[in-house]
């Protein structure tokens, strides 16, 4: 299983390059801490970027500074917190006597396609979803074997999901539990219950943990508290973010996820309450970003291994019980195999005249669309072997093949994105600009930042002025600089010519037409990329 989700994980890795997404962003910034940057107040391109706390970026740059700085090295920690979730998977199935649990919801877990995408991506859930995980696994024994030493271990957890991803993973472990203490205390009386969560040793131990970095920026950053706690936090839940830069949905954006908890589980085994405890979180985490304004797919990252364990558990009841183990496992082969029939049947649909127009304007590359049969046959293949090993009864084995699929996909993946190279990062534009400007260049963006050119600045560009800038990601950091260090006018690229110095400025294409309105571009050379051009000057000769 462990081996299985290792290759899902890691497996070419840091083939794609660091992409224009929040991936840029984070890399830059762990890069920066690397190089000698402040590790209290993360700074994005010069100017403070507080909207997550650094616990990420921290875990990235002390990979920088063991491995080198790389598109592999930047994702380690993602990914190496999603296998060690997997392993959490076997230990608590180990632990409260469901090993054929464990190994279910850790196969699921490292090889559910989605997981394992976001979780070869620089994000902060992978790593959150790990601790807070954690937190929850240590919460439900402490409740159940009522060993206050679990609770404590549980609050550091979560204090490390709070230096992750900032306050929100507190207050879900809290309102998971009130939930329990008040709808299924089981056999606890509430006050008891409420006393055992309020351990002073465990408050003392989250302070302990969370606290410092949360003072330090206070006392170091004017408007700190605002920014993070008022406008980051409570602003994106409520939809009154400044800036607003979140996606939205509907209030059912999520709502297929609580169709998976219809049947009920039976039992006072500590397997079968954790089994609740997965099913009653996963519902309270559904409807809580069912209420937020802000909505995100991959916020519900957690409620892929809650699934997992919640189905591990049932698996492992129906197979103790005897009587329907034989047709249980006949259903699961029976699926294994209609998911290789629906990848034929999928492929067979790539060859209508519409999608196959669709699937090539979308993107997808001709040499990758010349692979789609030996993908589709390989995801077969496996669905085919393991629905076949099921079917016989040979359960490990025969979820173990079936998992391949989804190794076989993450691979498609990794090729996909390096031959999307051009569109997805900056990586070749630094490189054949390194090649035309000596190293003293003083780069600028007109007027764009995230989702666009960040990567410049994990690739060797070591400052961008971002000239009237439309970035929200600068927002905050920009709004008090003063001294122009990262956000200016067009003025400083007037300047920096009139000085003599080598300049580059990076443009959209989509931003040519105001550019060239603006006069700027005179005497200047031009490199056209696919989605952008570089216009420079080698400077006064020296």
């Amino acid at each position: 299983m462990l081996l299985i989700a290792a290759a899902s994980l890691f497996w070419r890795l840091g083939a794609a390059p660091i992409r224009d997404t929040n991936e840029a962003l984070y890399a830059s910034i762990a890069l920066a801490m690397a190089h000698g940057g402040s590790w209290i107040i993360p700074h994005l391109d010069g100017v403070p970027y507080i909207e997550k706390p650094p616990l990420l970026y921290w875990l990235m740059a002390l990979s920088f500074k063991a491995f080198g700085a790389g598109a592999w090295q930047a994702r380690l920690p993602d990914a190496l917190a999603a296998w060690l979730t997997v392993l959490g998977c076997i230990v608590l199935g180990r632990t409260v006597s469901a090993p054929l649990a464990g190994r279910f919801a850790a196969l699921v877990t490292g090889t559910a396609l989605g997981y394992v995408l976001i979780a070869r991506n620089i994000l902060f859930d992978p790593l959150m979803v790990f601790f807070w995980l954690a937190a929850l696994a240590l919460l439900v024994l402490a409740v159940e074997r009522r060993q206050r030493v679990w609770l404590r271990a549980a609050a550091v957890a979560v204090a490390l999901a709070t230096l992750t991803k900032g306050p929100e993973a507190l207050l879900l472990l809290g309102l998971v539990a009130l939930v329990q203490l008040l709808a299924a205390p089981g056999a606890w009386k509430r006050r008891e219950l409420l006393k055992f969560y309020l351990d002073p040793w465990a408050i003392a131990l989250f302070v302990l943990v969370a606290a410092p970095w949360h003072l330090a920026a206070l006392r170091i950053l004017p408007g700190f508290g605002w920014f993070f706690f008022v406008n980051e936090t409570i602003g994106r839940f409520l939809g009154t973010r400044i800036p607003d830069d979140f996606h939205h949905g509907p209030w059912w954006y999520y709502g297929a996820v609580l169709a998976a908890f219809a049947p009920r589980l039976h039992g006072d085994d500590t397997a079968t309450a954790s089994a609740r405890w997965t099913r009653n979180t996963a519902i309270i985490l559904t409807v809580f970003f069912s209420s937020a304004s802000d909505k995100g797919a991959y916020y519900l990252l957690p409620v892929v291994p809650l699934v997992a364990w919640w189905l591990g558990v049932r698996l492992q009841a129906a197979l103790c019980a005897g009587d329907d183990s034989a047709a249980l496992q006949r259903r699961l082969g029976l699926g294994a195999l209609l998911f290789g029939m629906a990848a034929l049947g999928l492929w067979a649909l790539t060859f209508t005249p519409p999608l196959h127009a669709e699937l090539l304007r979308s993107g997808l590359p001709a040499a990758q669309f010349g692979w789609l049969p030996a993908l589709v046959i390989g995801v077969a293949l496996a669905a085919f072997i393991g629905g076949a090993l099921l079917w016989s009864r040979r359960l490990a084995l025969g979820l173990a093949v079936f998992s391949l699929s989804a190794v076989i996909m993450v691979d498609f993946s990794a090729q996909l994105a390096v031959a999307k190279t051009a569109e997805i990062s900056q990586k070749q534009v630094a490189e054949v600009m390194h090649r035309l400007l000596p190293a003293d260049t003083v780069w600028f963006s007109w007027q764009t930042f995230e989702d666009h050119d960040a990567s410049l600045l994990f690739y060797g560009v070591p400052h961008l002025f971002v000239i009237d800038s439309t970035s929200e990601d600068l927002w905050f950091g920009c709004r008090d600089d003063r001294r122009q260090n990262t956000c200016v006018n067009e003025n400083a690229l007037l300047k920096a010519r009139a000085e003599g110095k080598p300049v580059a400025i990076w443009v959209s294409r989509k931003r040519l037409q105001s550019w060239q309105a603006s006069g700027l571009a005179h005497g200047l050379h031009s490199q056209p990329f696919k989605d952008s051009v570089v216009f420079y000057s080698r400077g006064a000769k020296r």
